[in-house]
C-alpha cells in the first residue's frame, strides 16, 4: 500500500505549465534556463528521447517537451551556454517538471562540476513526480546532497541519499558546473514530460524545502502522510495494545519446537547442559543444552529505541517535551555524534521518541512492560534468540536463548588505519590482553552460569582491510609495526634483502612501506602478517572467554564482506567456535564462506520499505511490507540451505528514528515495530510463516 499524502508540498499537485511559467520566480531563486529559445535546444543531447520547445498557453515563452522511450534511463544532458555555470553562492538547483501522464515517474538530476578548490564533483537528486502533477526536481550542493535535512541518511520525499564516510563534510560542495543530466528511471513504457524554469536557490528559499515545517509529529512520525498503523492520539496506543495482547494470547505455539526453540521433532544428540556446535549429517548446527538441533533465529537491539537530535532542528518537530515536564526524562543533553551532525558541531540535545511512546502506552512501569511484551512477541513471531545489542535487563529476564555483547576497543589504535566505524586497534599493544580480559570478565559475570547463553559476540564490523599496509605506514613506535619489522628481519636478515624481494627502495627500516605494486613475495609477507595479527587478536579473546565463561561459545567479531580478507577470515576460523558476519544481501549465495569448515552465524541482515512514513529503506530495499516479508522468507531459506550456516539475526527490533539516530544519522525503516510500537504487518505474517518452517526446510535441503 502506498503512502497517501495529506497536504501539498511547496507546489500544489496538478498545476498546469501555463500557470507555473507565468508565475514569478520563488523568493531566493535565480533563473538558470527558461527553455524559451532554440539556444537551449542546441545545448541539449537527448538519449532514448526526443525534445522540442512547445508554447505555453496564456504566457510568453515556452517549455521543453521531453518524449521518452521505455529504456532504462531515458533523458537529456544540458551543457552550459559557454563556460561553466558559477553556483558559488547557491544552495542547490531545481527544475520544475510536469508529468502529464497517468502514472508516477521517478526522475533523477545530476550536476557535473567542481568544488571551490577545483576538484571534480558531481551532485545528485531525485523526485517522484505523480501523475498529472508538477513539482520540483532538486539537487542540493551542500550537506553531502541533503541540503537543509542534516543528520539523516534518507530525507523527506526524496528518500535515501548517498552514504557518507566519517569526517566527510559539506566543504566539498559543488560551486561550478559544466552540465546537468535529467533522466527518467525505468519508466517501463513511453511517456512525456514538460520541463520549465531551471533555477538555483538559496538556503532560505521555499524551494529548498520538500515538505512544510514542521514535518515530525509529537509521536516521532512523519506528519504529512497516512499509512496503516499510524497513531494520531494517545488513546490509540492503548487500543492497539489491547488488540495485540488478545492476539498473542490466542496464538498457538509453533509446532515442532521445544521450550528453547530447538527442533523437537529432530534427532536427539548428546545433552551437555550448554549450547555447543556439531556437524550432523554434513551440516553444521548449534545444539541446545538438551541436545536438540538449533537454528538461531534472532533479533538485534531489544532496547527502547535510539535518540535523535532536536538541537538545531526546532522547527522540524510539532512538539518537543520540556526539560522539567512529564516527558523531560527522554531529553538528553550534550550527546555526541560520529558523523552527519556538523550543523551543530557534532553535539547537542537529543530526544528518545520510542521510549517516550512506551511511557504513553504503559505509564510509569513502561520499562518493565516493554521487556515483558518483547519477550512475548519474539517467540510468537517464530524467533528463538535475543541477539546483539540488547539490554542487560532484557537478557537478565529472558526465558529465551540469547547472545552477550562484549568488546575490546580502547587503548592504542593503528594510527594510519581507517574504516567506517574508525581506526583498527593495535592488537600488539602491550595493554591489549589486559583490556580484553577485563572486558570479558565484566561482561560475562552476570551470564557465565546461565545455560541460555548461546555465546559471546566480541566487537563489530572492524576495519580489517589493509592491515599490513596500514601497519607499515604507522610511526616507528607503533607496537604492531615493530612486530611486523621483527618478522621481516627474522626472515630476510637485511633491509637490502627485503627491498630486493619486495621491489622496494626503502633507505631505512623506519622508511619501509608496502609498495603500490607488490611482488609475490611482498603479498605473501603481507598476508602472513595479517594472519598473525588476526590470530593474536582472536586467540587473546578466546583465552579470556575460556577463563571467565568456559562453558560458552565464542561467536567471533561480526565481519562485514567489505572488511573480511582471507588471511583474517582463516585466522578467525582457526580459533573461534562460530564465525560471524553481517550480511546485507537479498539472499546468501551457496558459495559464500564455503571454503572454511566452520559454523557461521549472520549477525545482521534486514530489508526495508517506504510505505510506513519513513525516508530510508535500509541497506536492502523492498517495494512494501509484503515485499519485505517475501525477501525475509527467501533469505532465511538460503541460510537453511547452506551447510555452514547455523542462524541469522534480524537488525533490528524498532525502526530507527525518522530524523536519524544521533550517532550516525541512520534512519532506516527496518524494525519489526514502528516508533509507536505497532508491529509491521503484513511483514510479520511472512516472518512467522518462514520461521516456523526453517527446520523442515533445512532437512529437505
Amino acid at each position: 500500500m502506498q503512502i497517501t499524502r495529506t497536504i501539498p508540498y511547496i507546489l500544489a499537485a496538478g498545476l498546469m505549465v501555463s500557470t507555473l511559467h507565468a508565475a514569478a520566480l520563488p523568493e531566493g531563486a535565480a533563473l538558470v534556463e527558461a527553455f524559451d529559445s532554440g539556444d537551449a535546444l542546441a545545448r541539449i543531447e537527448p538519449k532514448d528521447a526526443t525534445c522540442r520547445l512547445v508554447p505555453v498557453s496564456g504566457a510568453a515563452g515556452a517549455a521543453l517537451e521531453l518524449t521518452f522511450e521505455p529504456a532504462a534511463r531515458p533523458g537529456i544532458a544540458l551543457r552550459g551556454p559557454q563556460a561553466d555555470w558559477d553556483w558559488t553562492s547557491a544552495a542547490g538547483l531545481a527544475l520544475r517538471v510536469t508529468n502529464p501522464g497517468d502514472a508516477a515517474l521517478t526522475l533523477e538530476i545530476t550536476a557535473f562540476g567542481a568544488t571551490a578548490d577545483g576538484h571534480a564533483r558531481t551532485m545528485d537528486g531525485k523526485a517522484v513526480i505523480g501523475a498529472g502533477q508538477t513539482d520540483w526536481l532538486r539537487v542540493y550542493f551542500s550537506n553531502n546532497g541533503r541540503g537543509p535535512y542534516w543528520g539523516m541518511h534518507g530525507i523527506p520525499v526524496i528518500g535515501p541519499v548517498s552514504r557518507t564516510m566519517p569526517g566527510a563534510t559539506s566543504e566539498g560542495r559543488l560551486t561550478a558546473a559544466s552540465s546537468i543530466t535529467v533522466v527518467v528511471r525505468d519508466p517501463g513504457r513511453p511517456g512525456r514530460l514538460l520541463l520549465d524554469d531551471l533555477l538555483t536557490f538559496q538556503e532560505d528559499s521555499p524551494v529548498a524545502l520538500v515538505v512544510p515545517m514542521p514535518f515530525v509529529d509529537a509521536f516521532g512520525q512523519f506528519m504529512h502522510a497516512e499509512w496503516p498503523g499510524k497513531i494520531h492520539a494517545e488513546g490509540e496506543l492503548q487500543e492497539q495494545l489491547a488488540r495485540e495482547r488478545a492476539a498473542l494470547d490466542a496464538a498457538p505455539a509453533l509446532n515442532g519446537r521445544d521450550a528453547l526453540g530447538g527442533w523437537a521433532d529432530g534427532p536427539q544428540l548428546e545433552a551437555t547442559g550448554w549450547f555447543r556446535t556439531e556437524k550432523h549429517e554434513g551440516k553444521w548446527w548449534l545444539v541446545t543444552p538438551e541436545g536438540r538441533l538449533f537454528m538461531s533465529l534472532g533479533v538485534n537491539c531489544i532496547y527502547p529505541g535510539n535518540a535523535t537530535f532536536v538541537s538545531g532542528r526546532e522547527t522540524w518537530f510539532e512538539r518537543v517535551p520540556e526539560s522539567g515536564g512529564p516527558f523531560g526524562e527522554f531529553l538528553d543533553s550534550n550527546q555526541r555524534a560520529m558523523m552527519l551532525a556538523e550543523a551543530i558541531g557534532g553535539e547537542g540535545q537529543t530526544l528518545r521518541f520510542y521510549a517516550m511512546n512506551q511511557k504513553r502506552k504503559f505509564g510509569d512501569a513502561w520499562e518493565r512492560e516493554f521487556r515483558a511484551l518483547a519477550l512475548k512477541r519474539l517467540p510468537a513471531w517464530g524467533f528463538n534468540t535475543i541477539a546483539n545489542w540488547s539490554t542487560r535487563e532484557v537478557l537478565g529476564e529472558s526465558t529465551m536463548p540469547f547472545t552477550v555483547t562484549s568488546g575490546s576497543r580502547g587503548g592504542r589504535m593503528l594510527e594510519a588505519s581507517s574504516g567506517y566505524w574508525g581506526k583498527m586497534m593495535d592488537v600488539f599493544d602491550p595493554e591489549f590482553p589486559g583490556r580484553v580480559d577485563e572486558n570479558i570478565r565484566r561482561d560475562s559475570a552476570p551470564f557465565a552460569a546461565n545455560p541460555l547463553v548461546v555465546g559471546y559476540f566480541v566487537d563489530n564490523e572492524m576495519s580489517w582491510t589493509s592491515i599490513a599496509a596500514s601497519t607499515l605506514s604507522c610511526p616507528p613506535d607503533q607496537p604492531a609495526r615493530a612486530v611486523f619489522i621483527d618478522r621481516l628481519k627474522a626472515k630476510y636478515d637485511t633491509l637490502d634483502a627485503v627491498n630486493a624481494a619486495w621491489g622496494a627502495a626503502a633507505e631505512s627500516w623506519d622508511a619501509l612501506r608496502l609498495p603500490d605494486r607488490q611482488t609475490d613475495a611482498c603479498k605473501a609477507d603481507a598476508e602472513a602478517f595479517e594472519y598473525a595479527f588476526a590470530h593474536h587478536y582472536f586467540q587473546t579473546i578466546a583465552e579470556a572467554i575460556d577463563r571467565h565463561a568456559p562453558n560458552q561459545l565464542y561467536l567471533g567479531c561480526r565481519f562485514t564482506p567489505f572488511y573480511c580478507p582471507k588471511p583474517v577470515l582463516q585466522a578467525c576460523a582457526d580459533v573461534v567456535d562460530v564465525v560471524s558476519i553481517n550480511f546485507y544481501l537479498p539472499m546468501v549465495p551457496p558459495s559464500v564462506l564455503s571454503d572454511i569448515d566452520k559454523p557461521v552465524v549472520i549477525g545482521e541482515f534486514h530489508f526495508g520499505a517506504l510505505d510506513r512514513g519513513m525516508f530510508h529503506t535500509g541497506l536492502v530495499a523492498a517495494a512494501n511490507q509484503d515485499g519485505c516479508g517475501e525477501l525475509y522468507a527467501q533469505y532465511i531459506r538460503s541460510v537453511a540451505e547452506h551447510p555452514n550456516f547455523v542462524g541469522c539475526h534480524w537488525f533490528e527490533y524498532v525502526d530507527q528514528p525518522l530524523t536519524g539516530r544521533h550517532m550516525d544519522g541512520e534512519n532506516y525503516s527496518i524494525g519489526l515495530v514502528s516508533v509507536v510500537d505497532v508491529p509491521h504487518e503484513p511483514f510479520l505474517s511472512h516472518v512467522k510463516e518462514a520461521n516456523a518452517g526453517i527446520y523442515a526446510h533445512r532437512l529437505a535441503k
